[in-house]
């Protein structure tokens, strides 16, 4: 099971009580239109935009697709830094075990549906919001921070930029965690294995 960030139990005892308040889709996307029938880590899960039984994400344009029709994931990284006081240019290939953390401008879902009049949709403020990925402090304080803690390669890229794919779209949504698996990486960083 997916680790996501949880509410307090108030919180979700107050939804209860006050549903028409709460701002939920449940009677739209949910199994139920009885807020009674959802357990607390369902309720958190919907506050959070997630509806898994209807397979549907509230993005950062606020507004809701349809994660089914997915085809492929998409993140800009603008920099990195180094696990050692070493001064390397960037203009040259980084090595991955020499990264400490990537820095990342944004997520993105590519749909083969239109969703909003769009079939590219911004995530990088759910995963934000779930915990999949940290604000960057200091010089990167603009960007999303992500460490390099596996220090390997998944086709061709480094796994740990795909991690909240992997975990937060499909671990969440389809208990796979490479049902979307067609991920690029925009940069004008190379990073290599040696």
């Amino acid at each position: 099971m997916e680790k996501i960030r949880t509410f307090q139990q108030y919180e979700l005892n107050k939804i209860r009580k006050n549903v028409k308040d709460s701002g939920l889709q449940f009677e739209k996307f949910g199994r139920s239109s009885n807020i009674m029938d959802y357990s607390d880590r369902e309720i958190n899960e919907m506050i959070l935009g997630i509806y898994k039984d209807s397979k549907h994400l509230l993005v950062d344009g606020d507004y809701f697709i349809d994660v089914s029709t997915v085809q492929k994931a998409t993140c800009i990284l603008t920099d990195i830094s180094y696990s050692r006081r070493i001064k390397l240019d960037k203009s040259s290939p980084i090595k991955l075990k020499n990264i400490r953390n990537f820095y990342i401008q944004d997520y993105f879902l590519e749909t083969s549906e239109e969703f909003s009049n769009s079939s590219k949709h911004k995530i990088t403020g759910y995963l934000k919001k779930i915990g999949g990925i940290s604000l960057g402090k200091g010089k990167y304080s603009h960007a999303y921070s992500i460490p390099n803690d596996f220090k390997t390669f998944y086709k061709g890229i480094p796994i740990d930029l795909f991690y909240p794919i992997q975990h937060y779209i499909n671990g969440l949504f389809f208990g796979d965690d490479y049902h979307v698996s067609t991920f690029e990486v925009i940069s004008n960083l190379t990073i290599i294995d040696e």
